[in-house]
C-alpha cells in the first residue's frame, strides 16, 4: 500500500535558521522589557517600538549570521540587540543599571557601525575604515568613562538611594565642559563615520554597491540623528524621563537599518529568481559571444571571461577555440585565478560541469563577486543548456582552429623555406657564378687566340645574363630588402618592375616576419593578377595599422578593352588561403571590368 505523501506542515522559508532568529528576536525581546520595565509601565507604546526595534535587529543578526560573509555582520549585529535592550536599565535607577547605560548605548552604537563597515565583505578591507573604528573606539569607550569619574549620579540624571556610581574626581564645572565635549566628538564622529561610508562605495563592485547603498543611507541617517539628539541631554541635572525619551528616539530611527538590510537581501533574492528569464532572452539564439555577453549583463561584471573545455583537445579554448592552459583541475569548483588573490581587487575562478559531471566551462570573474555565489550559481544553471550548446558550437571552432594552426605552420615553414632558399642562392649559385665570370675575364685577358678571346667574351656575356635572371629569382623567393627594411622598399622594387603606374602608401612600421613575408607574397601575386588578368592601368597600394590589426588595400581600375573575363576571388584563391591561415580576411570587391578592391586584414601579433 503506497502512503499519501506527507504534507508539509511549514512554508520552505520557515526553517531552522528562521524559528532561531525569531526565538533570538523574542528573548531579546523580553530582555528590553525587562530592563525598562520601570517606565514601560507609564509609556506602552515607547515599549512596544523599543522591544520591536530589538527583536528587529536581532533576528537580523542572527540571519546574517548564518551566512560565511555575512557571519561577523551578523554577531554583531545581534551583540547589538542585546546593548540596547541592557542600555534601559538605567531606568531602574538603581544599583549599576545607571553606570552600565552608557557603555551599553555606546557599544550598540559600535557594534552597528562597525557591522555595517564589515558588511558584505565580512571584513575591514579599506584602510579608513580600520582607523574610524578605532577612533570610535576611543570616543565611544572614554567619554561614558570621563562623565561618571567627574560627575555625581544627580548631576547624569539619576537620583536613587542605591546607585552605584564611583565618582572619582567629582566636579560639576569640569563635568559640564567634559559634557560639551563629549557631545562635539559624538557629532564629529558621525559626520566622519557618512564620509567614510561615502569613500567606500566607489571602490565596491557594481553588485556590491547595489547592496550596500541602502545600508550605508541608512546607518549613516542612524548615526547623524542619534548624534543630534544625543546633543539636549548633555546638560548636567537633566529630568531621567528626558534621557530615556531620547533613548526611545533614537531606537525608533535605529529600526531603518534592519528594515533596509532586509530590503537587499530580498532584492537579491528576486534577483536570483529572474535571472533564469534574463539569461534566456539574452542567450536566444544560442551563440558562444551571446552567452559570455548575457553572463557580463546579468552578473555586472563587463571583465568576465568564458573557457569550455575540448575533448578533443584535452584541454580549455577559449571562443574563438584557441587553446588556454588554466592549470591543473582541482577538487573544488572555485579557485583564485593565477593574476591575484580572490577579494575585491583580484580575480576568481568558477569551475563549471555538465549533468553527468564532466568539465563544461570555467568562468573567470571580479573577486567582488564572491559574496554573490548563489547568484553565480543560479545564472550558470539558467544557461547550462545554452553552455551545453556553445561547448558544441566551440568544439568545431577548437576543430577549425587546428586546421588554421596546421596552415600557420604551413606558411611559417614556406617563408622560412623561401628564406632559407634565397640565402643559398645568394651565397651558393651567385657567388659561383661570380666566380665563374671573373675566370672568364682573366681568361680573356691573357689568352692570344682571337677566337678564345671572342668566345670567352660571349661567355662571360650569358653569364651575366643568367646572374641577372638568377638574383631576380632570389628577389622572388625572398628580397633581402623585406628582410632589411620592411614591407615599403621591397613594394617599390616590385613596382617598379611592373611597368604599371603603381601608387604606394605604406606604413613604415615593422610587422613580425611571417605576417610581412605572407602580406608580401599576397601583395605580389595581387599584382601580378591586376597587370595581367585585369589589364589594370593604375594601381594603388595602401599598408597601415587600424586597431591593432594591419590592413592591406589594393585598388585598381577597370580592364582595357580586349582583357579576358576573370573571377578575381577564384585567380587570388592562393593568398586568400595565407591570409585567413593567419586569423585574417580577404575581401575581394568589384570585377576586372568595372575596378577592382581587394583588402587584406590581418592581426598584428
Amino acid at each position: 500500500m503506497i502512503s499519501a505523501p506527507r504534507r508539509r506542515r511549514s512554508p520552505p522559508w520557515f526553517g531552522t535558521e528562521t524559528r532561531r532568529a525569531l526565538v533570538a528576536g523574542a528573548a531579546v525581546a523580553g530582555l528590553a522589557l525587562l530592563a525598562g520595565w520601570p517606565y514601560w509601565r507609564d509609556h506602552p507604546a515607547a515599549a512596544a517600538a523599543t522591544m520591536a526595534s530589538c527583536a528587529a535587529i536581532a533576528v537580523v543578526g542572527v540571519l546574517l549570521a548564518t551566512g560565511p560573509r555575512t557571519r561577523r555582520t551578523g554577531l554583531l549585529f545581534a551583540a547589538a540587540s542585546v546593548f540596547w535592550a541592557v542600555n534601559w536599565a538605567a531606568s531602574w535607577d538603581a544599583t549599576i543599571g545607571p553606570i552600565m547605560s552608557p557603555y551599553a548605548q555606546a557599544d550598540f552604537y559600535l557594534a552597528l557601525a562597525v557591522g555595517v563597515l564589515l558588511y558584505p565583505g565580512g571584513r575591514l578591507e579599506y584602510l579608513g575604515d580600520r582607523i574610524w573604528t578605532g577612533m570610535a573606539c576611543l570616543v565611544l569607550w572614554g567619554c561614558p568613562t570621563a562623565l561618571w569619574v567627574t560627575s555625581e549620579p544627580e548631576w547624569a540624571a539619576f537620583r536613587g538611594e542605591s546607585v552605584w556610581w564611583p565618582a572619582l574626581y567629582p566636579d560639576l564645572e569640569v563635568f559640564k565642559a567634559v559634557l560639551q565635549v563629549s557631545a562635539a566628538l559624538y557629532l564629529l564622529l558621525a559626520l566622519s563615520f557618512a564620509v567614510v561610508l561615502l569613500l567606500r562605495l566607489p571602490r565596491m563592485g557594481r553588485l556590491r554597491r547595489v547592496l550596500a547603498l541602502p545600508v550605508t543611507v541608512a546607518i549613516g541617517f542612524v548615526g547623524v540623528s542619534a548624534a543630534f539628539t544625543q546633543k539636549p541631554i548633555m546638560e548636567a541635572s537633566i529630568p531621567l524621563d528626558d534621557l530615556l525619551h531620547v533613548y526611545v528616539i533614537q531606537g525608533a530611527v535605529v529600526v531603518l537599518v534592519p528594515l533596509t538590510l532586509l530590503a537587499s537581501g530580498l532584492r537579491v533574492r528576486i534577483a536570483e529568481l529572474t535571472v533564469a528569464g534574463r539569461m534566456l532572452r539574452l542567450t536566444a539564439p544560442v551563440s558562444v559571444e551571446r552567452i559570455r555577453d548575457a553572463l557580463r549583463d546579468v552578473l555586472h561584471d563587463p571583465t568576465l571571461e568564458l573557457w569550455f573545455w575540448a575533448p578533443a583537445e584535452g584541454g580549455y579554448v577559449d571562443t574563438c577555440g584557441r587553446p588556454v592552459d588554466l592549470g591543473p583541475e582541482t577538487g573544488g569548483a572555485d579557485e583564485a585565478a593565477p593574476d591575484g588573490p580572490a577579494g575585491e581587487g583580484g580575480r576568481w575562478r568558477h569551475r563549471v560541469r555538465g549533468a553527468s559531471g564532466e568539465p563544461l566551462a570555467v568562468v573567470e570573474l571580479g573577486g567582488a563577486l564572491r559574496d554573490h555565489g548563489s547568484l553565480v550559481e543560479a545564472a550558470l544553471v539558467a544557461g547550462g543548456r545554452a553552455l551545453e550548446t556553445a561547448r558544441l558550437q566551440v568544439g568545431v571552432q577548437a576543430g577549425l582552429e587546428q586546421v588554421r594552426a596546421a596552415y600557420r605552420r604551413l606558411v611559417r615553414a614556406e617563408a622560412a623555406e623561401r628564406e632559407r632558399l634565397a640565402r643559398d642562392l645568394h651565397d651558393g649559385a651567385q657567388q659561383r657564378l661570380l666566380a665563374l665570370g671573373a675566370m672568364l675575364g682573366t681568361l680573356e685577358a691573357v689568352t692570344g687566340d682571337p677566337a678564345v678571346k671572342e668566345h670567352a667574351r660571349a661567355c662571360r656575356a650569358e653569364l651575366k645574363e643568367a646572374l641577372a635572371q638568377l638574383r631576380a629569382l632570389a628577389r622572388e623567393v625572398q628580397p633581402a630588402l623585406l628582410v632589411q627594411d620592411g614591407l615599403g622598399p621591397a613594394l617599390e622594387v616590385v613596382a617598379e618592375r611592373l611597368g604599371t603606374r603603381v601608387a604606394l602608401d605604406i606604413t613604415s612600421r615593422r610587422f613580425s616576419r611571417e605576417i610581412e613575408s605572407t602580406l608580401y607574397s599576397a601583395l605580389c601575386e595581387t599584382l601580378s593578377y591586376a597587370v595581367e588578368g585585369a589589364r589594370a592601368t593604375r594601381i594603388l597600394v595602401r599598408v597601415g595599422e587600424e586597431g591593432g590589426r594591419v590592413v592591406a588595400e589594393v585598388g585598381l581600375d577597370g580592364a582595357r578593352p580586349g582583357a579576358p573575363a576573370a573571377d578575381p576571388a577564384a585567380d587570388l584563391a592562393g593568398p586568400s588561403g595565407r591570409i585567413r591561415a593567419l586569423r585574417g580576411e580577404m575581401e575581394v570587391g568589384g570585377g576586372p571590368r568595372a575596378g577592382l578592391t581587394v583588402r587584406m586584414d590581418l592581426p598584428c601579433e
